[in-house]
């Protein structure tokens, strides 16, 4: 199921899993997402979410909307797609964790982020088993927001057991989605990961909500959505 995560300042607010039919975004009470914000129009953007995909319709014409960094009217969104709303973003992603605690088991993945950064992805879940799997026993939802270079803001969601975060032959590390949460560990190159400016070396450590991230030349926050300390 596609979601919605709303960050403000790169802070997570809210997470919102779309429903087939239309989801209505705007700062009218009345919409299926609600943005309290002068920012945004009353009603500003159409989703429509069918067999084909999700499909997003811009409602006034007096409060554009970016996707990309780029105004459009209307348009199909992909995984990974940035929606800018006022002074909101919204990140698009296809949820690899289904609710309910139903894990959707996907084959591995190779993708090159606008970062620049390569992500690779595993979805074997071999330290969760789907059989015992319950919302209460999973960690909560991870992800990554961009924190320096030219894709500042740029949200990379955790929705695997394994992510590769570098370029092959260079600094790399590798977050593990474990029972009790997210895991850093350095993968390969001669420069360790950092954590709130201290070095990890060759441990693997947890990871809290607000970290700061350093691998290789890029910086990084990590969130756990719905975090009481949010």
């Amino acid at each position: 199921m596609p979601k919605l995560t709303l960050s403000f300042k790169g802070r997570v607010i809210d997470v919102h899993h779309l429903a087939q039919g239309d989801t209505l975004i705007g700062r009218d009470s009345d919409c299926t997402l609600f943005i309290d914000s002068l920012a945004v129009a009353p009603k500003q953007i159409l989703i429509k979410l069918d067999g084909a995909g999700s499909h997003l319709i811009a409602q006034d014409k007096n409060h554009p909307v970016l996707i990309n960094r780029k105004v459009v009217e209307t348009t199909d969104l992909v995984h990974g797609d940035i929606i800018q709303i006022g002074k909101h973003t919204l990140s698009y992603a296809e949820d690899a964790l289904e609710p309910g605690g139903k894990l959707r088991t996907e084959a591995s993945s190779v993708e090159e982020e606008e970062t620049g950064e390569e992500v690779e992805s595993w979805s074997i879940f071999p330290n969760i088993d789907p059989a015992t799997a319950t919302d209460t026993s999973l960690p909560q939802e991870g992800m990554l927001q961009i924190m320096s270079g030219d894709h500042i803001g740029r949200i990379i969601p955790l929705n695997h057991n394994l992510t590769r975060i570098g370029r092959a032959g260079s600094d790399c590390a590798i977050i593990a989605l474990r029972n009790d949460g997210y895991f850093l560990s350095h993968l390969e190159g001669p420069v360790s990961p950092s954590i709130n400016e201290e070095k990890i070396g060759e441990e693997s450590r947890l990871l809290q909500d607000g970290d700061i991230i350093h691998v290789g030349g890029t910086q990084m926050q990590f969130h756990l959505i719905g975090s009481q300390t949010q």
